[in-house]
């Protein structure tokens, strides 16, 4: 089973604890990967007499937003023992399907955990520091962003995390479609992403994969406005449709800066392989 944990379970030592404490094994909680959860922002609107404060929940907002923190695989036995720590029979947890991109940019879905109702105060609950500690190590150890914890422990949950796009196409600087974008841009800079690169004929297609697609990262001044926009260019009609041209996703990309997380769109239909660039870069085809 696919499990999709942000909070203390993002920290190794804190899940072994609790095993330990409580005569369980921790074993059968395996990481696979850094990962988002779409739609969903984190928020700390819950006090917990165990953590001492404030205890993290991720609450819907809507698909121009995400929460970082990893993907795990758990045994059988393993999800009893994490419904215990969550709390589930005490209905202070209850386990939830969201919709998570994974490291390559593909969607899968998973259960989480998410606050029971009659648990959410209606103001906002300061976490310890032990506890915010455990959550910030671990997003910054996965090479995660941890600005959407900053945002919530200052009241600010509902602003983005993702602030970027990356483009490799007909968006970027100089090609035809560059005028659409660039009200929203704020900066850009270079950068790379794994992926693989079609000549669609009229504009390039990005499917997951091994290679190295180039393109350009644009720090988007009006997040929502912008992917809002972007989206209609793009075709993509939302994660529930299935008629999408893309799907709009998040992907990591290197920049001479270093690595930032940002949306982009992978093409969602088939490709001839022989419509494959080569380069990886739009302006060579």
């Amino acid at each position: 089973m696919m499990y999709f944990g942000y909070g203390s379970n993002l920290d190794w030592n804190d899940w072994k604890g609790f095993c330990e404490r409580n005569g369980r094994r921790p074993d059968g909680l395996t990481e696979i990967e850094p990962a988002w959860v779409l739609g969903h922002n984190l928020k700390f609107h819950y006090h917990s007499s165990g953590r001492k404060g404030g205890a993290a929940d991720v609450v819907p907002l809507n698909n121009y937003h995400a929460t970082p923190g990893a993907l795990f695989e758990l045994d059988e036995d393993t999800w009893q023992t994490m419904n215990i720590k969550e709390g589930t029979k005490g209905g202070y947890y209850k386990p939830k399907e969201v919709l998570v991109v994974r490291q390559s940019g593909e969607l899968c879905t998973a259960l989480t955990y998410v606050v029971c109702e009659d648990k959410i105060k209606p103001h906002y609950t300061k976490p310890s520091a032990e506890y915010e500690q455990l959550i910030r190590q671990g997003l910054l150890s996965r090479s995660l962003p941890d600005s959407g914890l900053d945002h919530s422990m200052d009241g600010n949950w509902g602003l983005p995390v993702i602030e970027h796009l990356f483009v490799y196409g007909t968006l970027m600087n100089g090609e035809v479609r560059n005028g659409e974008i660039s009200p929203y841009i704020e900066s850009t800079t270079e950068g790379t992403t794994k992926g693989v690169l079609y000549d669609l004929e009229y504009y390039p297609g990005m499917k997951a994969g091994e290679g190295l697609v180039h393109g350009e990262l644009v720090k988007m001044n009006d997040v929502e406005s912008c992917l809002r926009d972007m989206d209609s260019i793009e075709g993509f009609y939302g994660y529930e449709s299935k008629n999408s041209l893309y799907e709009r996703t998040i992907v990591p990309i290197q920049t001479n800066e270093g690595m930032h997380w940002a949306w982009t769109y992978l093409y969602a239909m088939e490709v001839d392989e022989n419509s494959r660039i080569e380069s990886g870069r739009w302006r060579l085809r």
